[in-house]
This record gives C-alpha cells, structure tokens and sequence, in this order.
C-alpha cells in the first residue's frame, strides 16, 4: 500500500520514555506458557534452541519523526520472545553494521537484505516488518520468514491510532509468539524442508542444477533442518484471505498495494534466455533458470491442509510468451487419470489449469489447462464462474454451471491460439506450455513498467478428489478471483498487434422426402466465409466476419418439448457469437437480455471488445437474412434482412463490483425492438452481495402494434464456509418485449429467498448440508399465481460421489384453476474410477396437463448418464431423457411416455485426428439419427471435418397419423418401418493465419 506522506510531527518526548519504558518491562507470557511451550515443542532442547534474529521494523512512510518507532518495536519483540527461553535471539547489532535501519522506505528491500544478515548468523528464523503513519493513525506489519528458503510462515498486523501504540506492539508480539509456538508445537523448527528437496530435476525427466536458494531453481541445499518432512503451516488471515507457506526466496513475495489482493503470495519469473521446445520433455536449459513453485495445499476436500501428491511447476516468459512446465508426481500410479481426448474435452482428467486475471480487476480471468498427454484445455472465468453460453461440448451439465470441486472451470466456449506437450513419466507426468501474449488481452503499458497480473495455479486429482491450489483459498470468503495470488514483474511485453485471419470453406448436400414418398438428393452447395481478428491495442480486439458458416459440427443437445408451459431455451454454439459473450450480457436472471439465437442467418457481423482503463465495453453489429425468407409473413418482401446491434458498458469500481449499461436494437422492415437497461453489483465485506438490474423496452412488431414494458430486479447474497442465503425481488411488466434477447415469461411479480447450511467433515463425508426455498409470485393483477415451498438435502462423499433430494409443495395457478401440486426428487453422480462414470436424477409427484381444459394428473421426469471408458482413447457416454404423464381420471392412463435416448461415442486415432459418432432415438416422435464426423485438428483455429448426417422415422408418423386417420393413410399404410426422411454429407476446412 502506497500512503502519501505525512507532515512532519514532533517527536512526543513522553511517548519515548514510555516506548523505553515498556522496552524493558513488558511481557506477553508467563513462565509457565513459556514452559508449556518448552515441553510441546517436538525435539526443543536447552541445548538444541532455535535462533531468531529481529530486524529493525521499516518506516514505510518515510517520516524520519517517525524512524524511532521502528527500533522500538524490534526491541520491543526481541526482549519478549527471549523471555520465553524458548528462542535464542541473535545479531541484534549485525542489523545496523550491515545498513539495515528502520529508516527505509521499501519493505521489500530491507527484508531480502535483513534475510541475508540472518542466514550469516545461522538463525533458523527472521522476525520483520514495517510501519506506516498518516496524521494520528499508525498501521503495524509484521512477518515470520524462514531463514533456509524465505518462506513466510506468519504474518500479523495491527492498526490503531498513534496514542494507542503500547497496545498494537501488544497485538503484534502477542501474535507473533503464537504463530512461532503453533510452529514449535508442530515440529516445523526442527523439521522443516527445505525449498526443494534433494532430487534433481534431471532423475525426475528434467536437468535443472542449482543450490536451491536465490531463485528458487534447481536440487536444494542440505539447509538447517532439512529432513524430508512436508511442512505443516497454520493459516494466517491476510486481507480477505489465507497465506500458507508462501516462498519467499527471490521470485516470491507477498502483495502490497494491490487492493483485495494484498497479503496475498506473488510470484516473479525470470525472463527466457532462449525458448523451450514444447514437447513435454523438461530437458530444455530454460527450466534450469525458471522460477520453481512447490508449495501447494488443498482446497478440497481438506481446506488448507498440505497436498497429498507433490507438485513442481516453472515459470519464464520473454516477450512473446509465457512459458510453464509441470512435473505431476504420484505416490500411487494407479490413481492417475489421463486420457487422449479432443481439445476441452479432457474434464474428467487429472489437469493442471493456469489462472490469469490480467486486468487485476477480479472481474474476468482466463484459465489455461492441460494433462497428461498435453490435451488443451482454455475458458473464460468470470467473476461468478458460470458459463454464459451454457455451451457444452459434450458436458453432461449442460453448461448451466462451470464450478468443480469449488473451482470454476469457466466457459470453454472461448478458443485461444498456445502450444503444449505433455508426457507420461515414472511417477506421473511432465508437461510444458507457452501461452502468446498475443492470445490474452491486458492493460497497455509502456515496455518498462512491470505488470501485475492476478495468477492461481490449480491441479486437479479426480482419483482423490483433491483440488490443489498455490494461493491459498478458503470457503469463509466469497469469491475466487478474490483469492488468487499475484504474477508481477514482467516487462518489455511485445507491443505487436495481433492480427488473425481464418478463411473457411464448406460444402453441403442434402436430401430430402418430398410429398410424393419420394427421396430427392439436393445438389452440392460449396460456400466461401472468413473471419478476421485485429488487435487494435492489447486490451482492445476488433472481429469481423463475412458469411460465416453455421454447419452441424455440433448440434443442441435434445430437450423433450411434450406438454411444456413456455418456450424452450437453446444455447449459442456459433464461435463468432460465443466469444465475448460474458462481456454482452449482465448476470443470468429472469430475461436473457442478448441471446444471438435470435440472429439465424447473418451474412455479415463485426465486434469490438475489450477496457479501456476501468472501463469494459462491448459493440456488436451483424445482420440477419432469416427474417426475409420467412414463410406465412403477409407484406413481407423476399430478400429483407434484419439488423442487429448490441452495446454493454461496465465501469468497474472495486473487486467484483461494478455499475454497467446494455442497449440492444433490432430493426426489420417497420418493425423495432429496443431495449435500454442500467445494471450493478456490490460486494459487501467478504461473504455478501448487492445486485440490481433496470431495464425499458419499446417494441413494435409488424402490424404497427406498440408496447413499452419495464423489468427491475434487486438481489442480495450471502456464502461463506458454512451459510449461504439469497434473495431476489422482480417485476417484468405485460408489455415487455425483446426481439434481441429472451424472455419465458412476462406479466410477474416474483420473490425468491433461499437459506441453506453446509456442515464440513472433510472425511469420507466431505460436506453435507440442508436447504430451503419460498418463492411466490403474482401477477400485475395481484393475483398470486405461484407459490413454492422446497427443502433440499446435498451431500458430498469422498471419491467423487455426490447425493441431492428436494421435496416441493407448490400452487400452479394455470387456465384460471389453483392447482396444488407436491413432489421429490433423487439425483447424484458417481465417479470413482477413470473407466466408468454414472449419475442423473429423476423426479415424481403432481403435473398439470397443459391443454385447453387442464387438469392434475401425476408425472415423471428424469435425466440419467452412464460413461465408460474401456481405454484412453475411446470413450462412449450414453444419456436418457424421460417425461410421462398419468391421467387419473381414466382408470391412470398413459397419456404420453417421452424418451429420449443419445449415444455419443468418440475414438481418438492420433493428438489430432479423431472419430465421434452420435446415435439419437425419439420415442414420441419415433425419429431415429445418425452422426458421423471425422475431424483432423491441428490447432484451436486450424481443422478440417467431413460428416454424414441421416434422419429416420416410423412410416406413420411421416405423412399419416399414428392414430389411423390421417389423408395419407392409403399412401403409407400403419407400419413400424422407419423411413429415411433426410441426410446430409457436409465437409469443412478452415486454417488459421497469425500475423
């Protein structure tokens, strides 16, 4: 933190004679907690006595009124921990005959100089800190550093008024000596590993050398207690969040000044002397001089504890890139969960992902990831961590949320340019990556000023279920962009424009059944498209595309459509629409304010997005040529097309707090649909948040028809480690209409309120929890329309298994009849073993048939999964959907049994070239479909895909009726054939330029 300084003060001369006084007569401890300590400390002799030396506290503010309140604290300190008899205190005087003084500014500085005098001495541990003052007020930093590699084990802090300084050096000492006895009791003074152990890279797939001090690289040194024993450390609260064994060797520090962020660990790499073939193999002379992290602990399913599989990452970057290798061990092989998959498609593997927040606003990250065979994995995380597009790509979930284990995978939607390799070893694997500059967005700075980049490392082991992080995370805060740690350091990053160019090519043939029952192949439709990305800065991107092709590489994922109330939703899965969609639209709620689905057919769009300084903003352009080839629209000229503009601002205030603005616009013809909103979020201390919305609409469809709605909303919520809670409060007015976005349902005053509660074994029962939910709702009439009442029960058991149940009791009012309506609900996942995977839910109870004279009956819906996976390269995942219905006026008849049943099956030939097959059957509309697509990719811009498509369906419900009435009966006779009613061959072939 950077204080301005203060006005010169004079020295109270009082305030001395009582600092001296206190010098010399104050104690924090009795003789008989020091004895207590003397007999808890693991292997503390009298004669084996653990040295500490004391430097002099730094005089941040740089007042020099105020140097002598440094030498006093570190008197102050010293006389009481030697008291104790515990601790040795050395080198007092080696402070000052080296230079090191209270009277300099940079904390920093005087620390790595005062640890160099304490490894002189010997002392096993360095006690230091600063101050700072402004006017009465006085803030006091202290911090327990290892004297073998710099890590820091403790870290205090005490602020007060000047008046009060007796009581802040009481906090600070009192403090420290806990932290130092929680580090005795331990057994970490006699026992503490060094910064690295004694392997070299070179015996675990690498060649590093080095004395493992100064940068952090290569086999370690013996070091004063060295013994092979994973420290244990006890978690510090530090501004918002928890310091676990931070490295502090050069290369490592602790955050200052960074907002949120401060007292979290950072990390600064060296630069590249020359640059590493990514191949996995850690034999590349770069890593010998990179900076080596070690310490990592969980974040699930034991908060804070040390990991339970030992982790070495290295970091280097130059000016293009960021270099990264891992090395992943195993104390157990079998454990091991790595698979040779597609691109974003390795979720169900051991990863281990990069997070960067690049605008250190806690707001946005990109996260990088990869396993064992170097499969790429890349996703926008953003201040919540759910996906907006809700894209996929094969996830069971949907995309309807991307947190795992407590941590957000993000929205892997987003595709970046990086290379990577990795490797399977003898205990694990090795793996490398470089990440272009190119590839992110970050502030604009010139090449001499350091960047500070928000920075987590996570590795995943699925076998255990444990989630490593190297900053530490902690569940009593809300957030996770709010507790990574820092990347800092890096300058002279190119200032080259990015600058990509993708031309695709496609050709399509379809072939249809005409009204005759007769099959007629249409012909061959090569088409032409490009898309051209320019970076116009390095936080601002500009995109454009012409005729940009929307071809079935990837299809929605089915959803049934029998007896449901309100439109259903399908996800954006066009790139050029998916890229920067978190950006466009405000936080998930009632309305969908940009949902591009709506724009079916653009011949051209263009995009700006990015920030400029706390500003991010958003400018979207396509238009839509859908509109005008529309059948059944009276007086609507063939050819017309539809434009589309879309703008967000968002002014960022503080961390996951921001005020922000959306306009969208639809134009056809002499119809328009306008919407104009102001949004904002808030986060309240640690654990809450404040969130509103205010949006206006003006439509006019194309019969000249006008309406004006509004929305408003207001939102609070609360998570911590144990509580979470939340409520929201709507009004979505009759009137309101959004050609751009979309809306379910208009004309509601809607409350919704959850409380629930998370008890944390962190055993063979990792969590377990109740909850629950009142939400009501009325419409403009006041007539109460909804009503829920719903209790939960969610638990988490060890190696990945997870159990949910609800029971609802709810009024439906529907067709102007209140309907009451109870029913439960089962679900849960299991995911033991690499080789086999199974879950889903099903629900029960009281359904309302939605007809014109509606009635209660009794049904079931269930979504279930099952995946296996016989060996690494071939994986099939078969899902089923289900809907039934029971009238019980009719003796329960059967009134409809929808399911719907999909087999994706996915065979990996090479790294690039694979086969996925998807089978599709409809048991309500007795469709049958075919999948085949082959794709050879050869990076995230660059493939090609030839596929077949074939559609079936039973001959009766083709043209006739399956009731036996329908005009075509006499045509196509009752039978259960099935038909060929369409297919399509399709190829594609786009290529990536950089520039």
């Amino acid at each position: 933190m950077f204080i301005e300084k203060p006005p010169t003060a004079r020295v109270n001369m009082a305030l001395i004679a009582v600092v001296g006084l206190q010098i010399v007569g104050m104690s924090f401890l009795t003789f008989a907690q020091a004895q207590e300590v003397q007999n808890s400390g693991a292997g503390v002799t009298t004669t084996d006595v653990p040295t500490v030396a004391v430097a002099p506290f730094v005089n941040i503010s740089g007042d020099a009124a105020d140097d002598w309140i440094g030498s006093g604290i570190a008197e102050t300190v010293s006389a009481e921990l030697e008291q104790l008899g515990v601790f040795s205190i050395v080198g007092r005087e080696s402070f000052s005959d080296a230079g090191v003084s209270s009277t300099s500014g940079n904390i920093d500085d005087a620390e790595q100089a005062a640890l160099r005098v304490s490894r002189r001495l010997g002392a096993a541990w360095l006690v230091a800190g600063g101050y700072q003052r402004v006017g009465d007020q006085l803030r006091i930093t202290a911090r327990v550093v290892s004297g073998d590699n710099g890590r820091i084990a403790t870290v205090v802090q005490a602020d007060g008024a000047v008046s009060e300084i007796f009581d802040l050096q009481d906090q600070i000492v009192a403090e420290l000596g806990n932290g130092l006895r929680s580090l005795v009791d331990q057994g970490t003074l006699i026992a503490e590993r060094t910064q690295s152990d004694t392997t070299s890279i070179t015996s675990r797939g690498g060649n590093g050398n080095g004395n493992g001090t100064g940068n952090g690289t290569g086999a370690p040194s013996a070091g004063r207690f060295a013994s092979g024993v994973p420290p244990v450390v006890t978690p510090t609260d530090v501004a918002g969040g928890i310091a676990v064994g931070v490295p502090r060797s050069a290369g490592f520090g602790v955050a200052e000044g960074a907002g949120i962020l401060t007292g979290r660990p950072t990390v600064r790499p060296p630069r590249a002397n020359e640059v590493p073939r990514i191949d996995g193999r850690l034999d590349d002379a770069v890593w010998r001089d990179a900076l080596r992290i070690t310490e990592f602990v969980q974040q699930n399913p034991v908060e804070g504890a040390p990991a339970t599989e030992e982790t070495e990452v290295w970091l280097a970057y130059d000016d293009q890139n960021m270099y990264v290798a891992v090395h992943a061990h195993y104390a157990d092989l079998s454990i091991m969960r790595a698979n040779r998959v597609d691109r974003d498609q390795a979720f169900e593997d051991d990863n281990i992902a990069l997070y960067f927040d690049t605008f250190l606003d806690q707001q946005r990250a990109y996260r990088f990831s990869v396993n064992g065979y170097g499969v790429q994995g890349d996703a926008i995380v953003n201040a919540r961590g759910f996906s907006r597009s809700g894209r996929s790509r094969g996830r069971r979930t949907g995309g309807s949320s991307s947190y795992r284990g407590g941590i957000p995978t993000g929205d892997s939607s987003w595709d970046a340019l990086f290379d990577s390799g990795g490797q399977l070893v003898d205990d694990g694997y090795t793996a490398e990556l470089s990440i272009p500059f190119k590839s992110l967005r970050y502030p604009q700075r010139d090449r001499a000023i350091p960047h500070r980049w928000g920075f987590q490392i996570v590795r995943e082991v699925r076998g255990k279920d444990e989630f490593q992080v190297w900053a530490p995370v902690t569940r009593s805060v809300s957030g996770f962009l709010t507790q990574v740690g820092m990347l800092e350091g890096m300058t002279n990053l190119s200032l080259s424009r990015n600058l990509e160019i993708m031309p695709m090519f496609t050709g399509t043939q379809f072939g249809s059944l005409n009204a005759q029952g007769g099959f007629v192949d249409g012909d061959a439709s090569p088409e032409g498209g490009i898309n051209v990305k320019y970076g116009i800065t390095s936080n601002l991107t500009a995109d454009f595309t012409y005729n940009p092709d929307f071809s079935q590489i990837e299809s929605d994922l089915p959803q049934i459509e029998v007896n449901q109330r309100y439109a259903l939703f399908y996800p954006e899965l066009r790139p050029f629409f998916l890229e920067g969609a978190e950006i466009f639209s405000p936080s998930p709620g009632l309305v969908t304010f940009v949902n591009t689905r709506t724009i079916v057919d653009p011949e051209f769009g263009g995009k700006i997005t990015g920030k400029v300084g706390n500003t991010t903003i958003g400018l979207m352009v396509a238009n839509d040529e859908a509109p005008g080839r529309a059948e059944g629209l009276a007086n609507v000229p063939f050819g017309e097309t539809a434009n589309n503009f879309v703008g967000r601002a968002r002014y960022d205030l503080y961390a996951e707090s921001f005020v922000g603005a959306i306009f969208t616009r639809r134009d056809f013809l002499d119809s328009h649909s306008t919407l104009g909103g102001l949004d904002g979020n808030f986060r309240l201390g640690q654990t809450q948040s404040f969130s509103f919305k205010a949006v206006q609409t003006d439509h006019r469809d194309l019969d000249r028809v006008d309406r004006q709605g509004q929305m408003f909303n207001l939102s609070w919520r609360l998570n911590d480690r144990h509580w979470s809670s939340s409520v929201s409060l709507y009004t979505l007015s009759p009137n309101f209409r959004t050609d751009v976005g979309f809306v379910r349902r208009v004309d509601q005053k809607f409350g919704y309120t959850r409380l629930g509660y998370r008890f944390w074994p962190e055993s063979w029962v990792v969590n377990w929890g109740p909850s629950v939910t009142y939400r009501w709702n009325h419409n403009f009439d006041n007539i109460l329309e909804d009503e829920e009442v719903r209790l939960g029960f969610d638990a988490t058991f060890a190696r990945n298994i997870t159990l949910n149940a609800t029971v609802r009791d709810e009024m439906e009012r529907y067709g102007g009849i209140n309907f009451q309506k109870r029913s439960g609900t089962l679900g849960g996942q299991v995911s033991t073993s690499r080789r086999l995977a199974f879950g889903g839910y099903y629900q029960y109870g009281d359904e309302i048939r939605y007809s014109s004279n509606p009635f209660l009956g009794r049904g079931s819906t269930g979504s279930f999964f099952a995946a296996v996976r016989p060996f690494s390269r071939f994986r099939s995942e078969i899902n089923l959907r289900t809907s039934d219905f029971i009238d019980p006026r009719t003796g329960d008849e059967l009134l409809f049994d929808v399911k719907i049943l999909r087999a994706l099956s996915t065979f990996q030939f090479t790294d690039r070239f694979l086969l996925r097959n998807i089978s599709e059957y409809n048991s309500f509309d007795k469709t049958l479909g075919l999948n085949v697509l082959f794709t050879y990719r050869v990076n995230a811009g660059t493939a090609f895909y030839i596929g077949y498509d074939d559609h079936y369906q039973q001959a009766d419900h083709i043209f006739g009726d399956p009731d036996g009435d329908g005009i075509d009966d006499q045509l196509f006779p009752m039978t259960t054939i099935y038909r060929q009613t369409n297919r399509a061959f399709f190829t594609k072939f786009q290529y990536l330029f950089r520039y």
